[in-house]
């Protein structure tokens, strides 16, 4: 009986404990915390969010976020929640690594992020995410960086090792597919002036600030294609240059043709054989 109602106070005492730090949780001096360290590791950055509270397993939840971008103005990323909590079971190592939890876009991410230096989030970091059918057709980030519109759900995943603020010098890969959707062409492509497609597939590497593009796939019942090659990335990533070559199929035509892909991205020239 006695070790009953031990066990009993012992989880009322824990539940006054977490109800108290939930309410008197210092929300407004984390939340400048969180800005600052980002903010001052990615001076391009502007976040925002509407309310920091506790969650558990321990860690914070951000309400309404969003992280805009100076040099691309209107350009935003937008998410519902975002969880961050730190793993424990490596800061038993000495090891500093955060669990990231992202609900957006009609979808959501999950990511494991390791920093080098155990005693600060400036530095080299590895990045391994996870991302599952987010509507990107409501990302205004991703119309600005494409230069167009794109729509889909897109779901994949990545590995990234670098520095926050030399993204295109680090090294890693990604495999994501994007279903159901469509991509503006700007300007005129066999009578088309935008793609719809079932399905595109792709996996690309980063390393010596070029992408290589080892398979991208397109399916669909305009066009279906397949295409390798490489983005040689630069700072403002508009003005990379591309270097692709693939083939196109396009049934309504009856027409299969040699193409490739240069220029930049802001400003793709295709040329077809």
């Amino acid at each position: 009986m006695k070790t009953k109602k031990w066990i009993i106070y012992t989880i009322y005492g824990i539940l006054i404990i977490a109800v108290f730090l939930y309410v008197r949780f210092p929300s407004d001096s984390t939340g400048r915390y969180i800005k600052s360290v980002v903010e001052g590791s990615n001076p391009d950055v502007v976040l925002s969010f509407g309310s920091v509270r506790p969650c558990f397993p321990p860690g914070i939840r951000l309400h309404s976020f969003s992280a805009s971008f100076k040099s691309k103005p209107g350009s935003t990323l937008r998410a519902d929640v975002v969880k961050i909590r730190p793993a424990f079971l490596n800061l038993l190592s000495g090891k500093l690594s955060l669990l990231l939890y992202v609900d957006s876009y009609e979808g959501s991410m999950q990511a494991d992020i390791n920093f080098a230096n155990r005693f600060s989030t400036q530095g080299p970091v590895i990045i391994k995410a996870r991302f599952n059918d987010f509507n990107i057709g409501k990302c205004s980030f991703i119309k600005t960086v494409a230069g167009r519109l794109v729509d889909g759900r897109l779901s994949g995943s990545l590995l990234y090792d670098g520095k926050w603020n030399g993204i295109i010098n680090g090294t890693g890969n990604a495999k994501f597919t994007l279903l159901d959707g469509n991509i503006q062409i700007l300007g005129d492509i066999f009578g088309l002036n935008e793609v719809n497609f079932d399905k595109i597939e792709a996996d690309m590497t980063l390393k010596n600030r070029t992408v290589k593009i080892t398979g991208l796939d397109i399916t669909g019942k305009q066009l279906s294609g397949s295409f390798t090659g490489n983005i040689f990335l630069d700072r403002d990533i508009m003005q990379s240059r591309l270097a692709l070559k693939g083939n196109i199929e396009i049934p309504a035509l009856d027409r299969k043709v040699s193409a490739t892909l240069k220029g930049t991205v802001s400003k793709p020239i295709q040329r077809f054989m």
